[in-house]
């Protein structure tokens, strides 16, 4: 405004194109198949194209779901704490980072917690010290009886195995000089599963994950996101792990792709008996998929309860400040 600048704003964020936009061009395999003032297009589309993305935009309105608190203890995670230090410059000291905080939840079998919060709150830190693929300074991990922190080399991996992590970019995550069948067979064939049977599990696990079995001679080059971020499910699930860890697995995808493949989470969730702990900053997302939502702020859990409780009277000063800054929210 201060510089009477025009912008052109690529998004597939219908929230955000509802917050900024003037007017709204949509494309669909590189044609233009509608474009108009933003309120006609959004609250009015025209094309089919156009109602499919807003149809599929996820609500604000949690589903009803069943409590699970008769249900055993997936994981356990208890009073974790990491800081990150990072060294001394020649102008400037050192920096300390507390990435987590005293932080600790428990999800149940076949439950998925969502853990929300602001870039830099903490996250994906705690995401990667669940997976063991960093070392807490204190706390502790149980899955079950075992205590991960205090398991180191082969232990670790023969424990690691339960517990998977599915990416956030189907593009970076995929090894893009191996075939598919390799990738998802690669982590059973290091447990010591016989490279047949683990490939005959690969082209299981593609049709289970919605994919054609003849896929695992393909490339991941050759794979739309939609499909990439499903063979990247397939391979968390190559080792039949008990628990996933979702690190904003659907936030790379547009909005239609990005309900199928939260969909597709739920079938394999229930079908399969998994627990789920779902990274996300998108709040709409964590509606639709979380029994229950952590929200972190600062390395701290500041706030935790059911999906449905907590949108409907969230009681830390922070959660309220994250859910009226949801982009679009007056116009959903």
């Amino acid at each position: 405004q201060r510089r009477n600048m025009a912008v052109m704003f690529i998004t597939h964020d219908f929230g955000v194109v509802a917050e900024i936009a003037d007017r709204v061009v949509v494309l669909q395999h590189g044609k233009l198949v509608e474009q108009g003032d933003a309120d006609s297009v959004l609250l009015r589309p025209q094309h089919p194209y156009t109602q499919t993305l807003l149809a599929a935009v996820p609500t604000m309105d949690p589903p009803v779901r069943q409590p699970l608190d008769d249900r055993r203890k997936a994981v356990e995670v208890i009073s974790l704490n990491k800081t990150y230090v990072t060294a001394n410059g020649w102008f400037r000291p050192a920096r300390r980072v507390e990435a987590a905080k005293n932080v600790s939840f428990s999800i149940r079998q076949g439950e998925t917690l969502g853990l929300v919060g602001e870039s830099g709150s903490g996250k994906s830190s705690v995401a990667r010290l669940v997976m063991q693929l960093i070392k807490a300074d204190g706390g502790s991990i149980r899955l079950g009886d075992t205590d991960l922190t205090l398991l180191r080399d082969r232990a670790l991996r023969n424990q690691r195995k339960r517990i998977q992590m599915v990416f956030q970019d189907p593009f970076a995550s995929l090894n893009p000089r191996r075939q598919v069948g390799r990738i998802i067979a690669d982590g059973p064939i290091a447990h010591g599963e016989a490279p047949d049977q683990a490939l005959q599990r690969a082209r299981d696990l593609l049709q289970m994950v919605g994919l054609d079995a003849g896929a695992i001679e393909r490339y991941p080059h050759e794979f739309s996101g939609g499909q990439r971020q499903r063979i990247g499910i397939a391979r968390a699930l190559a080792l039949n792990p008990e628990i996933l860890v979702a690190d904003e697995a659907v936030s790379a995808l547009d909005v239609s792709v990005q309900a199928q493949v939260l969909k597709l989470l739920e079938d394999l969730k229930s079908r399969l008996g998994l627990s789920m702990l779902f990274i996300t900053h998108d709040l709409r997302v964590a509606a639709q998929i979380c029994d229950r939502i952590a929200v972190m702020q600062r390395g701290q859990i500041v706030e935790l309860k059911p999906a449905a409780a907590l949108f409907a009277a969230p009681e830390h000063p922070y959660t309220r400040e994250l859910l009226a800054a949801v982009p679009g929210r007056k116009t959903a």
